[in-house]
C-alpha cells in the first residue's frame, strides 16, 4: 500500500508534468539524488529528525544534514541551513531537546538543540569520533563510545641523526592479526571506551578504561545508573571466532560485569522501560555460513533468556520496545523486501508494514531502518525501484506513507523502470529462484534487445524492488537487465542461504543461468548479446560463469575474490572467512580452495573480460583482480583492468563519481564487445 501512497504522493507534487514526454535516466542526474536516513521519530510521536543525504556535485561528496518534520508532515525544515554536515539525531526521554553530531576540523561537536526555541548550544567536544550516542532515561547525561589510542610496538632503534639528515621513514611494525580494515585503512592502535557527559555541559568522563575496551553498541539502563553493552573482551579475540556478549557497567566506572556467556554472538541489548527485563540479539554459533539472529528476552541479570523468534526463519535487528513494555518491535528481510513486525513477550507476531529500503544510490540491496514513538507511530524510510528512500510514517493501524519527495524535482522528468518480479525453477533441482527485472525506455516486447545479468556480492545478503541507480542507468543504455537472489541470499530463510555452505561458488551458478533461459524464453532477448557483471560476491560468480561457459558476449568482474587461499590470508578479515566459509584451513586443505576459486577455470575462458577494482580496497584485495587480469592476459583473452583510484570496497558508495565511473566503464566494454553494434569506440 505505501507504494501506492507514495506514487500518489509524487503525482500530486509533479501535476501536469508526468504529461510530459520523460527522458532516460541522465549520469548527472546521480549528483542530484537525494535520500532519507536514520529516521527518529520523538517519544512523543509529534516529530521526526532524520539525516538527509544528498550529493554535492562541486566536490564529488555525499553530505549529510538533519532536518525536521513534524509526524503530519507540516513544518519541514533544515535546523542548520547554513551549509555543513551533521548527523546522529537524537531525541530526549521529554521530546523537548534533540542531540546531534556535528564535525569540526580537529573535532566533533556535540550539540544540543531545543527546537521549540531554536536554540542550539555545544555541550561537549569529542576528539576520535562518537558512535552510539544515547540520552539516559532520566534524561540528564549523554553516552557514547569513543576510541582511545594507544602507543603501539615502535620500531627498533637506529643510529643517531643530525636534525637536517634526510632519512627514509622509519619501519611500520605490526604485532595484530586485524592492523587494517576496509573503508578506513590501517586501523590505528587503542580501543573503544563508553563515556559519559552531562546534557547541561562539560568534559565527558570515562566509564569504561581497561584494555579490553567497549562498544558503541550500547543502551541505558531504566534507572540511568548503568550502561549495557555488547563487545567481544576477551583477551586472544583477535584470533578466535567473533563472540560477543552483553554486559553491564556502572557510571563510577567499576569493572563490567558479563550477563551472556554462550558460543555465538550476542548483541544489541535494549532494557525494557520498568527495568524488569532485557531484550537482545544473538545466535547459537555452530561455524555455519549463515545463521538466522533471533531475538531473545530475559531478565535484567541475563537469567531465564527465551528465544521469541524460534519459528520465525529470518534474522532480524533493531529491536525496541513498546511504550508499555509488552511487546518488542524488529525489523527483518523477507524475498528481498525489509518488514517491520510486533512481536509479544509470549511470541505472537505481526507483521506490521513492509518496504523499508536504505539510502544508497547504487544496487537494490534490501535496507531501511525505523524507529517508534511510545504511542506506537513509526518512523521510518522507504523506497521504490523509482525513488531512493523518503522518509515516512504510520502505525499499526494505519499504513506507512511518505511525507517526503525529497527527489520530485529531478525524477518526476526522467523515465525509471519499474523492477518486475519474476520467479524461475532453478535447473539444479527445481527450487524456486526469485529476481527482478528492469526495462529500458520505450520498451517494445515485438523488438530484441540486449541483457545484462546483474549480480549481488555478499553472498549472505540479498536484493530487492529497491531504487537502484546502476541498473537504472544500465537500463537507459537501452538493456533488459535482470538481478536475482540466487541460493545463499539471504531472506527466504536459513535453508536456502546455507545451500551454498562450503560449496560457494556452486549451484547458484544454475539458478542465475536459469535466470537468463527463463529471459530468453519471453522472446524479447537477442540470445548473441548476453552480458554478465557483479561485484564482490558478484565479481565471483562473474568469473564462475564465464569460466563454466561461453555464452556471453562480455563479462564485467568487478572487486572479484579469485584464489581464495590468497584471499583467505590477505583479506581484512583473516579470523572469519576461513572459519565460516570452509571445512578447514588453506594449508590444511589447499586441493579445497582451488576447487572453488575462479582462477582454477581461467584456462576455459573464451568471454571478452573487464575486471574492475578500487585502489585501497581490503576486503577483496587489488592483488585479486590483478591476477585474474594477468591469467586473462596471459592466455590471450579480450581483457581490460580498471582500477578506481582511493576507492575501497564499495565503489559506488564512496564518492558520487565513482558510481558514474563504474557504470560508464562498464557500459563501454560491454558496447566494443557487443555483435548486435556495428561501430564502437575500442
Amino acid at each position: 500500500m505505501f507504494k501506492t501512497l507514495l506514487a500518489a504522493l509524487v503525482c500530486a507534487a509533479t501535476g501536469t508534468a508526468l504529461a510530459q514526454p520523460l527522458q532516460p535516466l541522465q549520469p548527472r542526474d546521480v549528483f542530484a539524488l537525494e535520500a532519507a536516513a536514520d529516521p527518529q521519530i520523538s517519544p512523543d510521536g509529534q516529530r521526526i529528525a532524520y539525516v538527509r543525504r544528498s550529493n554535492d556535485i562541486a566536490t564529488d561528496q555525499s553530505i549529510s544534514a538533519i532536518w525536521l518534520i513534524d509526524a503530519d508532515g507540516t513544518n519541514h525544515r533544515d535546523i542548520h541551513p547554513a551549509p555543513g554536515t551533521s548527523h546522529t539525531p537524537r531525541w530526549s526521554p521529554d521530546s523537548q531537546q534533540l542531540a546531534y553530531l556535528q564535525p569540526a576540523t580537529d573535532h566533533v561537536s556535540l550539540r544540543i538543540l531545543t527546537p521549540d526555541s531554536g536554540a542550539d548550544r555545544e555541550i561537549a567536544q569529542i576528539r576520535g569520533g562518537a558512535t552510539g550516542l544515547s540520552w539516559s532515561p532520566d534524561g540528564k547525561y549523554l553516552a557514547y563510545a569513543g576510541f582511545v589510542g594507544e602507543v603501539g610496538m615502535l620500531a627498533a632503534s637506529l643510529p643517531a641523526r643530525d636534525p637536517d639528515d634526510d632519512w627514509a621513514a622509519g619501519a611500520q611494525v605490526e604485532e595484530r592479526l586485524a592492523f587494517r580494515f576496509d573503508g578506513i585503512g590501517a586501523l590505528p592502535i587503542g580501543r573503544q571506551q563508553l563515556f559519559v557527559v552531562d546534557a547541561a555541559g562539560g568534559e565527558p568522563r570515562a566509564i569504561t578504561s581497561d584494555a579490553l575496551g567497549a562498544s558503541g553498541d550500547l543502551a541505558w539502563a531504566a534507572d540511568s545508573q548503568s550502561l549495557l553493552f555488547s563487545a567481544d573482551r576477551r583477551p586472544d579475540r583477535e584470533t578466535l571466532a567473533p563472540d560477543s556478549e552483553i554486559f553491564r557497567v556502572g557510571l563510577a566506572g567499576s569493572d563490567p560485569q558479563a550477563l551472556t556467556a554462550r558460543e555465538g554472538p550476542d548483541l544489541a541489548p535494549r532494557p525494557s522501560p520498568d527495568g524488569r527485563r532485557l531484550a537482545y540479539l544473538g545466535f547459537d554459533d555452530h561455524r555455519m555460513g549463515y545463521d538466522n539472529i533471533r531475538l531473545y528476552v530475559a531478565n535484567a541479570d541475563g537469567s531465564g533468556a527465551r528465544s521469541l523468534t524460534e519459528t520465525l526463519d529470518r534474522s532480524v535487528g533493531n529491536p525496541q520496545w513498546s511504550g508499555d513494555g509488552q511487546a518488542i518491535y524488529v525489523q527483518y528481510e523477507d524475498h528481498g523486501e525489509t518488514v517491520i513486525a510486533r512481536i509479544g513477550l509470549d511470541g505472537e507476531f505481526a507483521p506490521i508494514a513492509r518496504g523499508l529500503g536504505g539510502p544508497d544510490f547504487g544496487r537494490p540491496y534490501a535496507g531501511g531502518t525505523f524507529t517508534v514513538s511510545q504511542q506506537g507511530r513509526f518512523a521510518a524510510t522507504i523506497n521504490t525501484p523509482r525513488r531512493p528512500a523518503e522518509l515516512a510514517t504510520g502505525t499499526s493501524e494505519e499504513a506507512l506513507h511518505a511525507l517526503t519527495n525529497l527527489n520530485g524535482d529531478i525524477l518526476d522528468d526522467r523515465w525509471l523502470s519499474d523492477a518486475e518480479t519474476m520467479h524461475w525453477a532453478s535447473p539444479f533441482d527445481g527450487r524456486e529462484i526469485e529476481g527482478w527485472v528492469l526495462y529500458p525506455p520505450g520498451f517494445d516486447p515485438a523488438q530484441q534487445y540486449p541483457l545484462i545479468l546483474e549480480i549481488h556480492g555478499g553472498p549472505f545478503t540479498a536484493y530487492g524492488p529497491a531504487f537502484s541507480a546502476e541498473l537504472q542507468l544500465m537500463a537507459a543504455a537501452g538493456y533488459v537487465v535482470i538481478y536475482t537472489n540466487p541460493r545463499g541470499s539471504t531472506s527466504y530463510g536459513y535453508e536456502f542461504a546455507n545451500l551454498i555452505h562450503h560449496d560457494y561458488p556452486g549451484n547458484d551458478y544454475d539458478d542465475l543461468i536459469g535466470a537468463v533461459d527463463m529471459m530468453l524464453d519471453r522472446g524479447f532477448i537477442n540470445p548473441d548479446r548476453l552480458f554478465v557483471t557483479g561485484g564482490s560476491g558478484g565479481g565471483v560468480l562473474t568469473a564462475w560463469i564465464t569460466g563454466n561457459t561461453d555464452r556471453f558476449a562480455a563479462a564485467a568482474v568487478v572487486k572479484p575474490v579469485i584464489n581464495w587461499t590468497s584471499f583467505v590470508l590477505y583479506s581484512d578479515l583473516p579470523q572469519y572467512f576461513y572459519r565460516y566459509w570452509f571445512a578447514s584451513a588453506p594449508w590444511d586443505d589447499p586441493a579445497e580452495y582451488w576447487r572453488r576459486s575462479p582462477l582454477s577455470l581461467v584456462g576455459n575462458v573464451e568471454t571478452p573480460t573487464l575486471v574492475m577494482v578500487g585502489g585501497a580496497d581490503v576486503r577483496t584485495p587489488r592483488g585479486e583482480s590483478e591476477q585474474y587480469y594477468s591469467a586473462l592476459r596471459l592466455r590471450g583473452i579480450p581483457s581490460r583492468l580498471v582500477v578506481i583510484p582511493d576507492s575501497y570496497h564499495g565503489i559506488s558508495n564512496s564518492r558520487p563519481s565513482r558510481l558514474l565511473t563504474k557504470v560508464a566503464e562498464i557500459l563501454r566494454w560491454f558496447e566494443t564487445h557487443d555483435p548486435g553494434v556495428e561501430t564502437v569506440e575500442p
